[in-house]
């Protein structure tokens, strides 16, 4: 189960944990520069405060530059992973994203680095550990991270003279290519609109839940920053000038205007004085008019509704998006802490709010959440999934839930929980690295907004401030105020509208291609020149004389040191494995119990991942389901429970588990054990509606997050082809397991018992102690205490025989496959496993991956095509290339097969060739929590991988030479020819390439419409130019013998089976199996017959649950997209 908790909530008790595990890097880190008194000048700094920033027990000197006023906050500690950031407030004065596209601009070039890409240069090129830059609505920030603090100086020195002396002053080119531009490559060639941003934004507003935020703000905020999209709309990005950007540069970009941040075990004065001497001192103090945006409180709520573009064949039924937004004046930062915990508690499976909207008919799932990145921050009650016509209905049951909170108060164990809870820290988020950057990013937007830095400071005595006031019934004043009372508020339904994506495109197209027409001949030779021009600056060599300036590690200075961690093993009966790690830690520990799920059936494996899900989410034969959740927060904080694998890597074999995961303290260790027993020993399944409401839950987060990021749906599938563990899990968790629920929510509704029944039986199978692992990471001191107690549950566990079942039968996607998604972007991909390339994995490969990255994919995919980003993603698994928010299809795949000619024919030295090896070195040895390495240490363990497995990978990646990055030219031709590719687009473009894919799979596209024969074959034989020509010509279709083929009459099940028995045909296949008893058998037409019986015998095509075929019901797309999945995999053999 997983537990969602507010940024600042999360990031807090997160930063704490970690500190707490990763402070001791070795006794030569250990010493720290001392600092200044307050009062005392360092480079032109004087120092105006020092603090304690307990929150990840540090020391800080804020400084304000004498000269300028700029300010800086030195967070000094015992952390290797240095960090500088500099940010400033740049509020978003109308939607043409300007700020966003300067923040692109400025890092990609300067007057001492005139680079065309030096965010990319020094990301692949040096030794850091993150580089990167961020646009808010009101501030632009400039993070940087390095193991090495000479690395970090001088990457430090980059980011200052790009942030304020870009190229862009006197190179256009960069404005043309991050904003927007017009290209023709000849004449006769259509006229294009490209730039990075343009249509990074067309990828980012491209799903529903960005468009509904937009769309509150706008309405909460009108005509004010707060209101406006700061990353751009890209109808008004094309709008944008360069002459506009040259004066918001000029305008904020000032050292008055900034707030810079120095993290970690570093000589703080270095900094101080390469920041006085090379910039600020050059500068003069101003005045900056900075427009916050802050809106006067309405005097009524406000009520609106928006259109949202999907493609023509969406399925709009019960998917718009509702919001019931509030937003917040004059709130203090413990207010805005408070409100962010009553968000928490209202999302809890057991509020009020949840219980109340399942019992209604609005929509999928209710959410809320606050948006505190912002000068008067929003919270907002969500409904995805949504009856557009229930907006009203929804507001009034938000009004009367929480005015009978506020009356009756919140559950004081939730209340109780939900602060222990926070202060005990998120599992998933404990020990993340990076934490000088993460910290960075919340003192910078929080500066932005309040002008000081005050709030990282008080965050935990905020905490403990409001735990003391909640018995005085603090929340329920909060919500008083702030909600039930607040006037300032917007009901805002975005609706999704079929045929307006396409009509969208069509008219953008007939607008470029109109403006094309009118045209002189003068204007179009000038874009073409200018097209010429400005591919003939993207393709000019970099001047490697700078990039040699930004190093400031060698090769040989790399430390081949990795931390090892005891793993110790203690056997029992039934053959049980107790697994620990050592970790240099307090009292905190993480426990994992893995029950081995091999035996269930691969038809009852979606049943498993449910049952996954709902566990602890239920109630227990102990306790309700409220007094479960409010337990699981107050001692587990959060548990997890998910399907996983545990893969050899010697034999390749793979087994599934049922994990569960938590995180506690060792005082408490008992009662979380005992917690754990009671979830696993005593759910009861018996509530329909629950389960009901979970799934809905379950359901909408899925979509919204294959909505905003398919990319990762991609992955899991483009992988499943080669690897039978991968295939297992993208079978249990994407487009096939979103189906499943969406059926089960059917089910739940007709026949609830079924699916109870279900539930239980898979119960039976799991809870089962026979192979079953514990894993423990914590003190040495705490071990046998973890042996001791754990027994607790393994004595209580009944013990069984499993018999394992084949999982190399579940079905895979398609080689090459198209997944239609509602967006104006599209996201390309290839790849293929080592077995595939006739070679092994190696740590020399990884190198190669950046080379490709800076020095072709990026200059063609993102700086020539104008895609937001593009991925080479070489680890063990094989390599992956891919291109993010695309406005291409053909032509990315295009580029992709150009590697090989590129690696063979790379003109590039070993000192070039090193600096990508600082890289990906740094990328591979980057510092980690002492619990997350405690864990990583287990996994390996479990999987067969050698102690000195990373060590290996980081001396392969040393040890490559120009030769090796030649010789990837062949692996990668092998991935061409034998690998996989896929792309997510939209179905009009993903139609207009049919010819790529061998199926299109088509998700919430009209999946219940049914199809005409026309349809049918276009679905079928995707790829064919001529679908119903080369139907007709081979048979699959026969006419009434007078040239009629009635492409318009609807496919029927019956004509379905012998048109596939037919094509099973043409390939040599013959559809056969055991007999079946089809019960209605007499209804299917005699030229039918045969067809049907081969259909239904080989399991291409399924009865329901009383034997029946159904033979003249038509076919919807949802059952065709399993049955062409079932066929295409019985004409392969899988």
């Amino acid at each position: 189960m997983k537990r969602l908790l507010s940024l600042t909530l999360v990031l807090c008790l997160v930063l704490t944990m970690l500190f707490q595990v990763t402070g001791n890097a070795n006794a030569a880190e250990d010493i720290l520069k001392p600092l200044p008194q307050v009062g005392e000048v360092v480079s032109g700094f004087k120092t105006v405060e020092l603090k304690n920033l307990d929150l990840i027990n540090s020391k800080t000197a804020l400084f304000e530059h004498e000269k300028t006023g700029a300010k800086l906050l030195y967070i000094q500690n015992k952390d290797i992973d240095r960090s500088f950031d500099i940010t400033f407030k740049t509020p978003a004065a109308d939607n043409s994203g300007i700020n966003h596209v300067l923040e692109h601009i400025t890092v990609s070039g300067s007057q001492k680095y005139p680079l065309r890409d030096v965010v990319f240069t020094i990301s692949n090129q040096t030794y850091s550990t993150f580089v990167n830059a961020g646009t808010f609505s009101t501030a632009t920030t400039y993070p940087l991270s390095s193991m090495s603090e000479e690395q970090l100086l001088k990457l430090t020195d980059i980011y200052l003279d790009c942030v304020y002396h870009p190229s862009v002053y006197t190179d256009k080119n960069v404005f043309s290519r991050e904003a927007w531009r017009y290209e023709m490559a000849e004449a006769n060639a259509p006229l294009q609109v490209k730039g990075v941003v343009y249509n990074e934004m067309k990828g980012a507003l491209g799903n529903i839940a960005a468009a509904a935020n937009v769309n509150v703000l706008k309405i909460l905020f009108p005509g004010s920053v707060q209101g406006n999209i700061s990353g751009g709309n890209p109808e008004d990005i094309k709008k944008l000038t360069y002459e506009q950007l040259i004066k918001t540069h000029d305008t904020y970009y000032h050292p008055s205007n900034s707030l810079m941040i120095l993290y970690g075990n570093l000589d703080y004065k270095k900094f101080l004085d390469l920041i006085n001497d090379e910039y600020l001192s050059k500068y003069e103090k101003q005045d900056i008019k900075i427009d916050a945006g802050i809106v006067t409180p309405f005097s009524k709520k406000a009520e609106a509704s928006f259109s949202f573009p999907v493609a023509a064949a969406a399925n709009t039924k019960n998917a718009a998006q509702i919001d019931y937004a509030y937003a917040i004046t004059g709130a203090t930062e413990e207010d805005v802490i408070g409100l962010s915990v009553i968000a928490e508690l209202l999302n809890l499976n057991t509020s009020p709010l949840k219980k109340a909207f399942a019992g209604e008919q609005i929509g999928g799932d209710v959410t809320v959440s606050l948006n505190d990145m912002i000068a008067q921050p929003v919270i907002t009650f969500s409904v995805k999934n949504a009856d557009e016509n229930k907006a009203a209905a929804f507001k009034a049951l938000v009004d009367k839930c929480m005015k009978n909170i506020i009356k009756t108060g919140f559950d004081r164990d939730s209340e109780d929980a939900m602060m222990s809870a926070s202060l005990l820290g998120n599992s998933n988020f404990t020990e993340a690295g990076n934490i000088g950057v993460n910290i960075s990013y919340l003192a910078a937007y929080r500066w932005a907004n309040s002008n000081n830095t005050d709030y990282l400071f008080n965050v935990i005595s905020n905490l403990k401030s409001i735990q003391a006031k909640i018995p005085d019934n603090y929340l329920e004043k909060l919500a008083a105020k702030y909600i039930e009372k607040n006037n300032h508020a917007a009901l805002v339904t975005t609706v999704p509208e079929a045929g307006l994506a396409e009509k969208l495109a069509g008219n953008e197209e007939k607008y470029l291609s109109d403006l094309k027409v009118s045209m002189s001949k003068e204007e179009a030779d000038n874009i073409v020149a200018a097209t010429k021009a400005y591919n003939e600056w993207n393709s000019e060599k970099v001047n490697q004389e700078v990039i040699d300036d930004i190093q400031a590690v060698k090769i040989s200075d790399l430390p081949e040191e990795l931390k090892n961690y005891q793993i110790n093993e203690t056997k029992a009966p039934y053959g049980i494995r107790m697994i620990s790690a050592d970790a240099d830690v307090g009292e905190t520990e993480t426990t994992s119990l893995l029950l081995d799920t091999s035996a269930i059936p691969v038809e009852k494996l979606h049943y498993l991942q449910l049952y996954s899900s709902l566990l602890g989410r239920l109630d227990t034969k102990t306790y309700t389901h409220e007094e479960l959740n409010a337990k699981i927060l107050r001692y587990l904080g959060g548990v997890q429970t998910s399907l996983s694998t545990i893969s050899r890597e010697d034999t390749k074999q793979f087994n599934p588990y049922l994990t569960i995961a938590w995180m506690g303290l060792m005082d408490e260790y008992e009662q979380q054990v005992d917690l754990v027993r009671d979830i696993l020993l005593n759910t009861r399944f018996d509530n329909s509606e629950i389960i009901l409401s979970n799934v809905k839950t379950l359901i909408a987060n899925w979509k919204a997050a294959f909505s905003s990021e398919p990319i990762h749906v991609q992955m899991d599938r483009i992988s499943a082809q080669f690897d039978d563990d991968k295939n297992f899990q993208s079978y249990i968790s994407g487009i096939e397991y979103y189906s499943f629920l969406t059926e089960v929510e059917k089910a739940l509704a007709s026949n609830p018992k079924a699916v109870i029944a279900e539930l239980e039986e898979i119960n039976k199978l799991v809870i089962n102690k026979t192979d079953m692992i514990t894993a423990f990471c914590g003190n040495k001191s705490n071990i046998k205490n973890y042996e001791n107690a754990i027994k607790r549950i393994t004595d209580a566990l009944p013990a069984q025989r499993i018999e394992k079942q084949d999982y190399t039968k579940i079905p895979r996607p398609s080689l090459k496959e198209g997944i239609a998604v509602d967006s104006a972007v599209q996201y390309n991909m290839v790849f293929a496993t080592y077995d595939k390339m006739d070679t092994k994995f190696s740590g020399k490969y990884i190198p190669v991956g950046l080379v490709i990255n800076e020095n072709y994919t990026t200059p063609k995919i993102r700086l020539g095509n104008g895609a937001y980003g593009n991925i080479e993603n070489i680890n063990s698994n094989g390599f992956l290339f891919a291109s993010y928010r695309d406005p291409n299809i053909k032509e990315t795949f295009e580029i992709f097969k150009g590697i090989p000619e590129f690696l063979k024919n790379i003109d590039i030295t070993q000192k070039e060739l090193d600096r990508y090896i600082l890289k990906a070195f740094s990328t591979y040895s980057a510092p980690s929590g002492e619990l997350v390495g405690a864990g990583n240490a287990i996994s390996g363990y479990l999987s067969g991988k050698q102690a000195d497995a990373q060590l290996k990978i980081l001396r392969e990646i040393k040890a490559l030479t120009v030769q090796d990055v030649k010789d990837t030219a062949a692996i990668v031709e092998s991935l061409i020819k034998n690998g996989a590719c896929s792309t997510a687009g939209s179905m009009q473009k993903l139609t207009e390439n049919k010819e790529l894919y061998d199926a299109i799979v088509a998700i919430d596209q009209g999946t219940e419409e049914t199809l005409t024969r026309a349809q049918f074959f276009d679905v079928l034989l995707s790829g064919v130019p001529d679908t119903m020509a080369f139907a007709k010509q081979n048979g699959l279709i026969t006419g009434d013998g007078k040239g009629n083929y009635f492409e318009n009459n609807k496919v029927t099940r019956q004509e379905l089976a012998v048109i596939i028995t037919k094509a099973a045909a043409l390939n040599g296949v013959q559809l056969n199996g055991k007999e079946l008893a089809i019960t209605d058998i007499g209804l299917v037409s005699p030229y039918a017959a045969e067809g049907v019986r081969a259909a239904v015998n080989s399991g291409v095509m399924k009865l329901d649950d009383k034997g029946n075929f159904n033979p003249r019901s038509e076919i919807k797309m949802s059952e065709l997209q399993t049955i062409l999945t079932d066929f295409v995999n019985k004409l392969t053999g899988k």
